[in-house]
């Protein structure tokens, strides 16, 4: 595994909490130090404090910041009341007396001895405290190379007398003192990505712990850490659903929905009726993964008794397109989903299409106004491959020919999705022109993400845990 999803308990049920395999095996143990390092705006306390849900830890924690207050970190982190208490004014002894520890400490006016104090009283009075220090930086610019050295081997030594997990937040990437003493280091980095901020951790250290892979992308959406795991194509074969559609809402008067929420908001609110919708696939990404994301759109158009013509692309077979996208259709509508074919039928001839023999326009053309006859009033969706039009028009023809496709598919299906891969240099250049909205599936790091070119949006990351997929806005 190279993800893993820690399950807590709320108010609200059980949510899962994504960090990387190696950080949520680290964390688990029953002591440790660890040292989160970025400069700011990286994520370094949204880190923290999910490393703080994802233990579970309502009570028994101390969290010491010195550059917000507890009430700014509430307004900053809204999810925090449904995990713990707001914090009140609280008299440390009498929670000493119950075992426990007040929850958040303003600590930016404090002197840095007093604090010091403070962070080991509680590590000698208190059982298995978790001890965040937000931002060591603080404490430790007051102390000189000697004194900061022997007060952090104290709190090493009273960490591990007293079974606690210590978390260090740093703002200076460079290595230190308290690098060599603490169990395990990660730092987080930001970068661009064409004009697209990609957020990664580091994974330097985990004392104990094989680090599989070294760095992961991450996002900071709805003010939580959450990383995504590495592309593997063979998560998206076939499978088993975990429920079919239900016919949600897929077009308003000017937008047909893609079925994703964020990715329609980022839009305007869907894709344009009428419109072409440009969809390519970078070199290293699996035309399944296409398949995996136009199923939520045809499942809601066959489920709201609307019908798709779809036109295969690569190796697509109609037995494989029926095995990605039948499951999600309500056995009682898939004759709605036709397949334009030209070669033997074999097992699902209830979704075939075949061309007519004598018929003179494009057989593209002559499917949709087929199926539009036979649906009157009814939203037609269609999707089409392009390797087969670059196949049937040849490299001189490909421009005038797909000129012509598209200025009578406009007229005739509601919307049109056209999937190209990154090689067929030629038609993706005249699409990228002629589309109203060029979405792109692409690698950074090994993580597969999708975004809209044109236009311009946010990149999201593909999640995938069974089908449907879903979409992580990275932030």
């Amino acid at each position: 595994m190279v993800e893993s999803a820690m399950n807590t308990d709320g108010e609200k049920g059980s949510c899962n909490v994504y960090m990387p395999d190696e950080l949520v095996r680290f964390i688990q143990r029953n002591t440790y130090s660890l040292l989160i390092k970025g400069f700011a705006g990286t994520g370094k306390t949204t880190l923290a404090l999910t490393i703080l849900k994802a233990l579970g830890s309502k009570n028994n924690f101390f969290y010491i910041s010195t550059r917000v207050s507890p009430k700014q970190l509430f307004q900053y982190y809204p999810w925090l009341e449904k995990f713990v208490e707001k914090p009140k004014s609280t008299n440390p002894g009498d929670a000493h007396e119950h075992g426990l520890m007040p929850s958040f400490e303003d600590a930016r006016l404090d002197e840095p001895e007093s604090l010091f104090e403070r962070i080991t009283n509680q590590l000698m009075d208190i059982k298995s405290p978790i001890i965040i220090i937000d931002s060591w930086d603080a404490i430790a610019s007051f102390m000189d190379k000697e004194a900061r050295l022997n007060n952090e081997r104290v709190l090493q030594t009273w960490r591990e007398r007293a079974g606690a997990k210590l978390i260090f937040i740093s703002e200076y990437p460079a290595d230190t003192t308290l690098d060599f003493l603490v169990d395990g280091i990660v730092e987080l980095k930001q970068s661009y990505h064409e004009n697209v901020r990609v957020r990664e951790i580091f994974l330097l250290k985990l004392r104990g712990v094989r680090i599989e892979r070294p760095s992961y992308i991450y996002t900071l959406d709805n003010s939580i850490f959450r990383s995504f795991a590495p592309y593997r194509p063979v998560k998206f074969k076939p499978q088993p659903r975990k429920k079919t559609a239900t016919g949600d809402e897929i077009a308003t008067a000017d937008h047909v929905k893609s079925g994703y929420p964020a990715l329609d908001g980022s839009l305007g609110g869907g894709f344009p009726r009428k419109g072409v919708v440009l969809l390519e696939l970078d070199s290293h990404v699996n035309t399944a993964v296409a398949m995996a994301f136009l199923e939520r759109m045809v499942s809601n158009f066959v489920s709201s008794n609307n019908p798709v013509l779809f036109q295969p692309f690569d190796w697509m077979d109609p037995r494989t397109i029926m095995n990605y996208l039948g499951p999600s259709m309500p056995s009682g509508k898939k004759s709605l989903f036709k397949i334009l074919w030209t070669g033997k039928v074999g097992g699902v001839a209830d979704n075939i299409m075949l061309p007519e023999k004598k018929q003179h326009s494009d057989p593209s053309i002559a499917a949709l106004a087929q199926m539009k006859q036979k649906h009157p009033g009814r939203l037609l969706l269609n999707i089409m491959g392009t390797d087969i039009m670059q196949r049937s028009y040849g490299p001189e023809g490909v421009r005038s020919g797909m000129e012509n496709l598209l200025s009578d598919v406009r007229t005739s299906a509601d919307l049109t999705i056209a999937v190209i891969s990154h090689s067929q240099e030629d038609v993706l250049d005249y699409l990228s022109e002629v589309s109203d909205i060029h979405l792109r599936f692409l690698m950074i790091n090994d993580t597969l993400f999708l975004q809209s070119l044109v236009p311009a949006s946010p990149l999201y990351s593909v999640v995938f845990d069974g089908y449907p997929i879903s979409l992580e806005s990275v932030v």
